[in-house]
């Protein structure tokens, strides 16, 4: 079997979502021929709440090594934060240390964090092993410069200037790339002329049935609401980004409607929206809760815009009667949350650009229907297509499970998405070693 090193200095027990990739792929590599083994960072070195039941999750067979980082209370000082760049020098010296020993076949760096996907340039540099780059969000990025400056991240000059000179030099010898969707792949293809389109792999989150089966076992406190007051909750749980607004004025007002055509039925609908803020420390920044209250549906409406531990997260799903999935106005916007929604086996309310990915698998899985909208009908002229998809979600029976085809799911399973990195790791092995069956780390 041969091996496959994994650089994430934000791994588990964090709940932030490159820990959770990084967990999905470790647990069914072995399945298709790699061997993980995990480089990450000692969680005393993050600044961010962690979850220390996520360890459960693990395969106890996983090799993990935890290093040291440099204290954020010195490198502050210096204006750096960030735990990948803090933990660089102390994971270079673990993976020469690997790469010495010949235990290493390939790296997989998944990035953001993203300065550390320079240790897979000078791992190819200094020891000829191949590394693939796992692309969860674009490094390089030209959207803040058209905001107003107040409007632009702190430092984000300088964030702009290192990605503009690191991500040529590390991804000058790559042997592969992966993201998880095709527009982020295709960005770093056109920043670099020697990628081609044969270089590069889609692989989505997916979801783990296996997470759900873990929270069925052992269920945890709910501390959003009492799932068995009387009330219909419908949770949505995941960021709330500027492009969804339109989205969430015609949920609104779709909400208002039925309230007006239906005062008894509407009355027991409570909307919860959980994690609505990318950042740590933001649990105050209400978005949606004031949209609500302008809009005449504050009382049905709750928000709590801190992030939740996964764990959490898929509780809520259980717990919840309904899960809202919503969508921007940008036709190729894809959530990956979409494949733990299904497997929470709770109706969905689905409203969906009809060009996203979302919709073809929701009815692919016949997991649920889909509102779908374009530039031609717009999102707000599908308010009443809304209210009576809400009406339909309040008269179904209680514990009503969609019919969804989970033969059709399987291709999006975390396991399916293991198959797909492993097979490009294939490509990475044979594009580095073309006249050779096996590494050199294979051979010794």
């Amino acid at each position: 079997m041969k091996r496959v090193l994994i650089i994430g200095a934000d791994f588990s027990p964090s709940s932030l979502p490159p820990a959770q990739r990084i967990r999905f792929f470790a647990k069914h590599l072995p399945e298709f021929g790699w061997e993980p083994i995990i480089l990450t960072t000692d969680p005393i070195h993050y600044d961010w709440d962690v979850d220390p039941e996520n360890e459960r999750l693990l395969s106890e067979s996983l090799e993990v090594i935890r290093t040291s980082a440099w204290p954020i209370s010195l490198t502050r000082k210096l204006g750096v934060g960030d735990v990948g760049t803090r933990s660089i020098w102390a994971h270079w010296r673990a993976l020469a240390h690997l790469c010495r020993e010949k235990r290493v076949d390939l790296l997989l760096i998944p990035v953001p964090p993203f300065v550390p996907m320079v240790l897979g340039r000078l791992a190819h540099l200094r020891f000829g092993v191949p590394y693939v780059i796992d692309y969860i969000d674009p490094w390089v990025t030209e959207y803040y410069w058209s905001l107003p400056k107040d409007q632009r991240p702190r430092k984000w000059a300088m964030a702009y200037t290192l990605s503009r000179l690191l991500e040529p030099f590390s991804v000058k010898r790559v042997s592969h790339i992966v993201g998880v969707s095709k527009g982020t792949t295709d960005g770093v293809i056109e920043r670099h002329q020697r990628l081609t389109e044969d270089d590069a792999t889609e692989i989505p989150y997916g979801g783990e049935p296996g997470d759900f089966d873990y929270l069925r076992e052992h269920p945890r406190q709910n501390n959003i609401f009492e799932p068995r007051d009387g009330n219909f909750h419908i949770s949505y749980i995941g960021a709330y980004p500027k492009g969804m607004e339109a989205t969430m004025r015609a949920l609104f007002a779709a909400l208002r409607a039925g309230l007006q055509r239906a005062p008894e039925l509407f009355a027991r609908v409570r909307l919860h929206f959980v994690g609505t803020t990318y950042g740590v420390g933001l649990e105050n920044l209400f978005q949606l809760k004031p949209m609500a209250d302008e809009m005449g549906v504050g009382d049905y409406v709750d928000e709590h815009p801190g992030r939740v531990s996964y764990l959490d997260a898929l509780q809520l799903q259980l717990d919840s009667q309904a899960l809202a999935v919503l969508g921007s106005e940008a036709p190729h916007y894809t959530a990956s949350k979409i494949f733990p929604n299904i497997l929470s086996r709770k109706p969905l309310l689905t409203i969906f650009h009809e060009e996203s990915s979302v919709v073809r698998i929701l009815r692919e899985t016949a997991a649920g229907d889909v509102i779908a909208f374009n530039s031609r009908s717009p999102v707000g002229t599908k308010v009443a297509e809304i209210s009576a998809q809400l009406e339909s979600l309040l008269r179904l029976p209680e514990g009503f499970e969609p019919l969804t085809n989970w033969a059709a799911f399987e291709q999006y399973t975390t396991r399916a998405m293991a198959g797909r990195l492993a097979a490009s790791f294939e490509k990475a092995i044979l594009r580095s070693y073309p006249c050779a069956a096996t590494p050199t780390a294979q051979k010794a």
